[in-house]
């Protein structure tokens, strides 16, 4: 996945350590909380200790890679029979939980590859693969962003 121009890279990246914080708003938000200040509030101190340790650093990129890295623990930890019928909703639900926050998933589409191959890595038993192609997968992220 793409990383900001000044990304420092590994335990630096404003991108990897904001991910858990974006998970945390995933799951808030799958669970019912749909209010951004009351998921905000929600987040605890760590949360909001990593939200100031990093905000001067966080690019479009950034966010976009801390959202793309959430999703692929979603979709990563669902145990599914049908990844082809799950994986979109997983997805939809993101891009709703994203999209009231300044961090959009706007770049879904051009970077559905990266996010496939992270996810297809999450799966070391092949079931996400051999239900979901990676061309199949690519026209899920269109059709949930372009709804």
């Amino acid at each position: 996945m793409r990383s900001c121009d000044s990304c420092p890279g590994g335990k630096e990246c404003a991108g990897v350590n904001l991910h858990p914080i974006l998970l945390q708003v995933l799951t808030l938000y799958a669970g019912g909380m749909t209010n951004k200040f009351d998921i905000l509030f929600s987040l605890g101190e760590e949360s909001e200790a990593l939200l100031e340790k990093y905000d001067t650093q966080v690019s479009r990129d950034c966010w976009t890679k801390a959202a793309l890295l959430a999703i692929a623990d979603v979709i990563t930890d669902k145990n599914s029979n049908n990844w082809s019928e799950e994986a979109p909703a997983l997805i939809a639900s993101a891009v709703a939980a994203f999209e009231r926050f300044p961090w959009q998933i706007t770049e879904l589409i051009e970077q559905a590859p990266d996010l496939y191959h992270a996810i297809f890595e999450r799966h070391p038993d092949g079931a996400f693969a051999a239900d979901v192609s990676k061309r199949a997968f690519v026209k899920f992220c269109k059709t949930v962003a372009y709804q």
